[in-house]
């Protein structure tokens, strides 16, 4: 089956809104938002003001019925100057739509619209995944069954946005089946840590957590009894094509400004834009970012189109984009010298973000033998 995309009008204009709320709205607190150790809620509220938490889910749901193509566009523009801000806004928007898609009528009542509010922040338990493998082989979390729901007990995790998380999905073990858990962070027998330090994003917190005594009914479970695999999975799919989105994003921010600074900056008298080397290398960036772009925009159109390819697509990539753009984003230091290596310049930033993309949503040597 052949993806074809092609940008509408209405998805120029859409990419127009979204650089001037970035702009007026995002661009302001970047540097806030990249050195602070907690949940930047302020963030969470201005992204909802401007309808992007809702976009994956559908208007009969109370979301924006929009698809992957159109939120990579978002995630794109937003991370362009604030990686961080894109990866909140991925996190949120695929809670709300994990729930509206596998969650009881029960759960969607509860978190659904406060999660599209911002009224909630949404959290993750990190599944354990074997280095070379998608597949949800040795899950952190194990918990006995009992007539009523599960018993976790001395159970270790990690949870994102563990520090805020209001709604927290966790997949856990149960003998050979996996289950999928919407529980709130004040669960009786849920003890979360400090939040740990990470290298990028660090307002998106990683958090160590401790389930013990910890009775979940069957209310809590996400799906039906079993499905966590599969739901894992779509997860998995769905988040590598945002992903590269991201990373997307990320390359074209950090070409941006390696070019604006080629300009200004003077050596011997000229700019050093017109240095060979110089040029040179922002050529090659260019031909990467343009690159990722085509290959995510197919992604993304053929996760639209439901493409019988899209697993293998998504996987590729997540892959390629991650790892062109942490190649671009080191040539844009290179670019800048010195002040590109310093933490009151966005390069460094661009770079440790860049970094991420090739580690969440599962590492791309698992990516890479899944395709």
């Amino acid at each position: 089956m052949e993806t074809t995309y092609q940008l509408t009008k209405k998805q120029n204009f859409f990419q127009k809104n979204i650089e001037s709320f970035v702009k007026q709205k995002i661009a302001p607190r970047v540097l806030e938002t990249d050195q602070r150790e907690g949940f930047p809620r302020e963030i969470l509220d201005q992204l909802a003001g401007n309808r992007l938490l809702g976009m994956l889910v559908s208007k009969d749901a109370g979301g924006e019925g929009a698809g992957f193509f159109d939120f990579c566009l978002a995630l794109e523009g937003i991370a362009e100057v604030c990686p961080t801000s894109a990866l909140i806004c991925a996190t949120q928007d695929m809670g709300a739509r994990i729930i509206s898609k596998e969650g009881t009528p029960d759960q969607k009542e509860a978190y659904l619209s406060k999660l599209m509010a911002g009224e909630a922040v949404f959290g993750y338990v990190l599944p354990q995944l074997d280095m070379l493998s998608l597949v949800l082989n040795d899950i952190p979390l194990s918990g006995s069954k009992e007539d009523e729901g599960f018993l976790f007990n001395d159970s270790e995790c990690t949870i994102i946005n563990g520090d805020a998380a209001d709604v927290i999905c966790l997949f856990a073990g149960n003998g050979d089946l996996a289950n999928g858990f919407l529980i709130e962070s004040g669960i009786q027998g849920l003890a979360v840590a400090e939040p740990k330090g990470m290298t990028g994003a660090e307002a998106r917190c990683m958090c160590r957590a401790v389930l013990d005594n910890c009775r979940i009914s069957k209310q809590y479970v996400l799906g039906k009894e079993g499905e966590g695999e599969k739901i894992w999975s779509e997860l998995l799919l769905e988040g590598s094509c945002l992903t590269a989105g991201i990373a997307l994003g990320i390359g074209q921010g950090a070409l941006d400004y390696a070019i604006r600074y080629s300009k200004q900056r003077e050596q011997f008298g000229l700019q050093i834009a017109k240095f060979q080397a110089v040029r040179i290398l922002l050529a090659e960036m260019a031909t990467k970012v343009e690159a990722v772009r085509h290959f995510v925009y197919k992604v993304a159109a053929a996760m639209d189109q439901n493409s019988r390819d899209r697993h293998k697509l998504c996987s590729m990539a997540k892959t390629f984009s991650s790892k062109m753009i942490m190649e671009v984003t080191t040539d844009a230091i290179q670019v800048c010298g010195g002040y590109g290596y310093m933490k009151d310049y966005p390069q460094q930033k661009m770079m440790r973000n860049a970094q991420l993309t090739q580690v969440i949503n599962g590492s791309n040597q698992s990516h890479q033998l899944a395709t």
